[in-house]
């Protein structure tokens, strides 16, 4: 059984808000299909197969003006304009393809908002804590975690929706002892099997993990603040990116930790080869599992990092570095085919592509748009991306075949757009395998 010192678990029997109307939660019984999910110790952490649909749209949030534009990209026509919050960046589709649970992290804000793709409309909002921050549905589609920016009551909370009643039924509360600065946690995942939670703590800088067939905790203490925690493909293995302090002792890199015991395994560092700045942001496996990408980004005053360093997942070692002529970079997106790594930013107006059958070469730096491309969103034949322009707001469509923008798809038209995304994703930057 997981460590239960420091924490304390509480179920939310009081209201919440869906549609804008206060209701009551109850308890889960043990029979609930959310209290007690299925794992056995034999198959802990094992990918189960799950039925994964593409939904025929492509969501855009933009966190500067409150709304999800709904792009259908048979015609590159927004099709539908729907209020969400200030600040709801970051969301997370459900396996079936059907809702989309989008967090609110600007200040003052407390509700999820649910997106019915197949009505294309707003069919829930949900209160769950101080600056939702992102909600991620767990693999076999019944439960959304989501975790908070800012502290309730002085600590933090993980709360768990129940995606076929859009009812918080678990809230998580964390003590913390430190003063937050910034946001108290950042992303979150699950192991494949759908029993473990994986958040972070950024105010005393520990690797979280829920186990959701006992609600126990255990925190595992990390060496600098804890960004991205991912798992691998074979449902084995955990890596939590941390962002590192300093280039002697303390790198950017990853921590791999065994899914179940949560043993350490290994530690993965970045060398950092003529970098003026040092944050680590985000980490991915390649499509194939084979490989491990760890991006440089910088802090958020001088976001001009431009390493991605490649490990052999298998043997923990470096293979090669890549250095971009996009600044600030955060992401390697995988295309759905695996072969290109598109590398996406908090810095300037480039993005890289890296041919990962080519050793990992780097072969296009693409100018787009107004300002920085955070996210993008692939069609399931992996022909054309959508880039999302956090400066300009709009979609920027990716020809995958000449590597060329071939259109402007004004969606938001003003700062402040945030992640465009379709299929479900564990993390954001892999594909549905």
């Amino acid at each position: 059984m997981l460590d239960k010192n420091k924490w304390r678990l509480t179920v939310l029997a009081a209201a919440f808000v869906i549609g804008g109307c206060a209701q009551t939660a109850t308890t889960p019984k043990a029979s609930s299909p959310t209290a007690t999910p299925s794992s056995s110790a034999a198959t802990v952490g094992t990918p189960k197969k799950v039925d994964v649909k593409w939904p025929s749209l492509i969501v855009h949030l933009h966190g500067g003006n409150g709304k999800a534009y709904l792009v259908d990209p048979a015609t590159d026509s927004v099709v539908a304009g729907l209020d969400t919050e200030k600040g709801a960046a970051l969301g997370s589709t459900t396996p079936d393809g059907r809702k989309v649970y989008v967090g609110a992290e600007a200040p003052g804000k407390e509700t999820v908002t649910v997106i019915d793709l197949e009505k294309r409309a707003v069919s829930a909002r949900i209160k769950t804590g101080n600056r939702p921050k992102h909600p991620l549905v767990s693999p076999d589609g019944r439960l959304v975690m989501v975790n908070h920016w800012g502290l309730d009551d002085g600590q933090l909370r993980v709360s768990f929706i129940d995606v076929a009643t859009d009812r918080v039924v678990r809230n998580i509360e964390l003590d913390v002892a430190g003063k937050p600065g910034g946001p108290t946690s950042m992303h979150n995942a699950w192991s494949y099997d759908s029993r473990y939670a994986f958040t972070v703590d950024r105010v005393d800088d520990h690797f979280v993990i829920i186990d959701t067939r006992d609600w126990s905790v255990k925190r595992i203490k990390m060496p600098s603040k804890p960004h991205y925690p991912v798992p691998s493909p074979d449902g084995r293995e955990v890596w939590v990116v941390v962002e590192g302090k300093d280039r002697e002792q303390n790198l950017p890199g990853a921590l791999v930790y065994s899914v179940g015991g949560f043993e350490k395994i290994a530690e993965v560092k970045m060398p950092l080869t003529g970098q003026g700045v040092i944050e680590g942001h985000h980490g991915n496996f390649t499509q194939d599992g084979r490989y491990f990408f760890i991006l440089n980004r910088g802090p958020g005053n001088k976001l001009e990092g431009t390493e991605v360093a490649v490990f052999d997942a298998a043997t923990k070692k470096l293979v090669t570095r890549i250095e971009t002529g996009s600044t600030g970079i955060g992401h390697t997106y995988n295309t759905p085919d695996g072969r290109y790594a598109v590398v996406t930013n908090y810095g300037n107006n480039v993005v890289s592509i890296i041919d990962n059958t080519q050793n990992f070469k780097l072969v296009k730096n693409l100018t787009v748009g107004k300002g920085r491309m955070g996210h993008i969103a692939f069609t399931r034949d992996g022909r054309y991306g959508y880039l999302s322009n956090a400066g300009d707001g709009n979609l920027h469509k990716l020809d995958m075949q000449t590597l060329s923008v071939v259109k402007e798809i004004k969606t938001g038209d003003a700062p402040g757009a945030s992640q465009v995304l379709n299929v479900w994703t564990n993390v954001f930057e892999e594909l549905p395998r």
